[in-house]
Parts: C-alpha cells; structure tokens; sequence
C-alpha cells in the first residue's frame, strides 16, 4: 500500500524533527518554493509536488523550501547554509529542487522582460519580449543552479552520486486570482497586470507567457546530465490552464501562479517515475 511522503521542517518546525531518520528506509532532501512548500506566508501546510508524492516504502523529506524562494534565495549562503550542509551531514538517496519560477515572476511584476510591441507586429506574442532581459535572467538563474548543484560535490559531501531532481513548472494562464491568507487577497496577481502595462492584447496573454516560459526553462532543461546523476523531468503541459477571466480555484490552479490539490497530484505523478528509475520507489 503506498505511503504517505513524510515531509520535515528543520527551519520551520524544528521541534517536530524526530531524533533520528534510521525507522525510514528512505530519506530525501528538498529545497525550493512554493510548489515545494507551505502556504504563503507559513501560515499552514498547503498541497504542494512533495506532499502529493507516494512510496512503497518509508520515506522522509527534509524539506527548506520556502515559498517565496527564487534562485537566487536558494543559492545564497544567509538562506540556505542548512540545506547546503545537508550534504555533508547525512546520505540522501535523492535530492530534489524547484526554483526559477519566482525569478521569473518577479523579473514579469517589477516590469522586466514585456515590452510595447513598438514598431513590431502587435498580433505577434515576441514583440512584447525583451529578449535580452530574459537572457540575462536565465544566465541569472544559471548561476545559481550551478552554485546549488555545486554543493553536492565538495570533498566533504556523502552526496557525491547522489541523483538530482528539478522540474520544470508549467504553463500559468494570466487572470486576477490572487494568492489569498486566512481567504483574503494576499500578493499578486503576477502576470495579468504586467501584460496590461505594455499594452498586450487579451487574446495574446496566455501565448505570450507561454513562450517566455518556454525559452526561460531552457535553462533549467538544460542541466539535464543523466551521467552525472541530474535529471530534469519537463512538467510543462501537464496541468490544465485556467479560464482567462477566473478568479480562484479553475481547473488545476489555485490561483494565477499555483496549482491546486489535484495539479500537484498530477506534477508528482510526472516526477513519480523519474523518482522510480533513481532507485527511490
């Protein structure tokens, strides 16, 4: 029967952390964002990939992922020392990461990357993007994987071979569904109003933030090293978009960034098998 991913908080919920991970057969090392992680805010556990995944055998994640989270976050030292002295503390039979998604979301709110369509064709999604601020936002994010995946190797690390998962989001639909705290507009929407702000037409949100996503998660797709134990699993067309003008919960999203109970389910079922091949089961 499978069981249920055990999922701990030494940052979080450190004095829930059990003395010791021997009873589990196996142990899992997480860091990330929100599709890794709590609710907004940290009020409460919400559906998340990790808590959506299922074992035949006992299995523990230590979990540092934060929502919030960018690449950035995650490499830096004030943030994340915990998960990176993880890998000299203890072996791991699988590590997985979620980050970049909140760089981009970020880099799309503070009016980075869109742009009027100027001269350009205004039926043609590329003419709203800054192509050179979303190349420097993937060699951003490209650092940083390359600063988190660097860990795993130094001289001290029980770690060396172990596999690394990533993943590669999915596809948002722009609509006014912000995230909400205690069922109140907390932060965002994200994408809807940026693309108001450069004046994109309606019928062209949802393209146009597809194919900025396509090109930004190349960066991630592109660390994909099965020799070296990195696996990239490409998530991107699993879940459902939503309706343009939703507002909450429709069809695998909880809100315009997030998926909902059931996408989550149907991401960890992507990652599932990948887990499976790595020897984690």
């Amino acid at each position: 029967m499978p069981q249920a991913n055990a999922i701990f908080w030494p940052e979080l919920q450190p004095a829930q952390m059990p003395p010791h991970f021997n009873n589990f057969a196996q142990l899992l090392l997480a860091e990330g964002d929100s599709w890794f992680a709590w609710a907004y805010m940290g009020f409460d556990i919400s559906p998340s990939i990790l808590n959506a995944l299922t074992f035949n055998r006992s299995t523990a994640t230590l979990c540092y992922a934060y929502s919030g989270h960018t690449s950035g976050d995650m490499a830096a030292m004030a943030v994340s020392a915990g998960f990176m002295q993880e890998f000299s503390a203890r072996r791991f039979q699988a590590v997985l990461l979620s980050g970049g998604g909140n760089d981009l979301f970020n880099a799309l709110a503070g009016g980075n990357i869109l742009k009027p369509a100027g001269g350009a064709d205004p039926n043609d999604p590329a003419s709203y993007i800054d192509v050179a601020e979303l190349d420097a936002l993937k060699d951003y994010v490209t650092r940083n994987y390359q600063q988190i995946l660097a860990w795993r190797l130094r001289p001290i690390s029980m770690n060396k071979t172990t596999p690394v998962l990533l993943h590669t989001y999915d596809y948002p639909m722009p609509r006014p569904a912000p995230a909400k705290v205690f069922g109140q507009p907390a932060v965002g929407p994200w994408l809807l109003p940026a693309l108001r702000n450069v004046n994109a037409p309606a019928a062209l949100h949802f393209d146009i933030i597809k194919e900025i996503a396509s090109d930004m998660l190349d960066c991630i797709r592109a660390f994909d090293d099965p020799a070296a134990g990195i696996f990239v699993v490409d998530t991107c067309g699993t879940l459902t978009p939503s309706a343009p003008g939703s507002t909450g919960d429709d069809a695998d999203w909880v809100n315009e960034i997030h998926p909902n109970a059931a996408g989550y389910a149907k991401l960890a079922a992507k990652i599932q098998p990948q887990l499976a091949a790595c020897g984690v089961s």
